[in-house]
């Protein structure tokens, strides 16, 4: 998992362009950003600058990556700030884990309000299990059921999802009619996916086909969002959650190409490990979270 201080060490790094102003942005040793950078580039298998003995350059893949982190760090800062002005009085604190999709869609609304300390940690599911076994996270949400650990699951919510493509790809006339003709059309389309599994992939073709896809999608991306929005450039299919994309379909930058008749959702859990001490905690979030939905 990306730790959040690398991200915050390089965002600062990219506006001062310049380690020694960074390290004093952030009152820090210049060894321990180079630290930060070094453990980051490693991470995600990628340099972020070019660096010489006179001057720092961004590469390519690092403006790219300063834009994709930008919006959530800015976010997270908010979180922190709001916290950090409420310290008059006794609060429960959380470190809670979700993926980029849940906190953009279903908590950034609302979180602000919470009479709580909350840390927020980000990551694809696997990730994030790892951590709440680990112990660094105590509670997850907006998380699908797994069979990893012994965890404890409480409903959430039920989401639907749906077959999307680009608004510019052209259905071949009464494809839909056959499904031996649907099902090896579809297999020709480049997908993109949100894990190597395919699991949402696998239940609208059991869903809708009865059968197992033999797909191998080109592109795996860890956020619902960052699928929908690749999609709108440039040609593709996908599943994703329905609410997540509702306004491009609606303004038609995506498309639904065939309707589902038998509705395909899945279940979204908070989840926590049986044995904890942050019981208190977790109820308090949890409670909270369910107030904001009722209003």
């Amino acid at each position: 998992m990306i730790n959040l201080e690398w991200l915050r060490t390089f965002s600062a790094i990219y506006e001062c362009k310049n380690i020694t102003e960074a390290s004093k942005k952030l009152n820090m040793t210049q060894p321990g950003v180079s630290k930060h950078l070094a453990a980051l580039e490693h991470h995600i298998g990628k340099k972020l600058f070019e660096r010489t003995t006179r001057k720092l350059t961004t590469t390519e893949y690092g403006k790219f990556f300063y834009s994709q982190i930008t919006a959530p760090l800015q976010e997270l800062e908010k979180v922190e700030h709001y916290s950090s002005q409420r310290v008059k009085k006794q609060r429960y604190a959380i470190t809670i884990g979700c993926t980029t999709d849940f906190f953009k869609k279903e908590l950034m609304p609302f979180i602000y309000s919470f009479d709580m300390y909350i840390v927020t940690r980000f990551g694809n599911e696997k990730e994030l299990i790892e951590a709440l076994e680990m112990d660094t996270i105590q509670l997850l949400v907006g998380i699908k059921k797994h069979f990893t650990y012994n965890h404890e699951f409480d409903f959430l919510k039920n989401e639907e999802l749906v077959l999307i493509c680009s608004n510019t790809i052209e259905i071949p006339k009464d494809v839909n009619q056959n499904e031996k003709q649907l099902i090896k059309w579809l297999q020709k389309q480049t997908w993109f996916t949100f894990n190597n599994e395919q699991d949402d992939i696998k239940k609208f073709w059991e869903a809708r086909f009865n059968t197992s896809p033999q797909i191998i999608p080109r592109y795996i991306l860890p956020s619902y969002i960052d699928i929908i929005e690749s999609i709108k450039h440039s040609q593709g299919f996908s599943i994703v959650p329905k609410h997540l994309c509702e306004k491009e379909l609606e303004y038609k930058t995506i498309k639904i190409p065939f309707k589902t008749l038998v509705p395909i959702n899945q279940k979204l859990f908070y989840s926590y490990k049986l044995k904890n001490r942050r019981s208190k905690e977790i109820n308090a979030f949890k409670e909270q979270l369910e107030m904001t939905k009722a209003v």
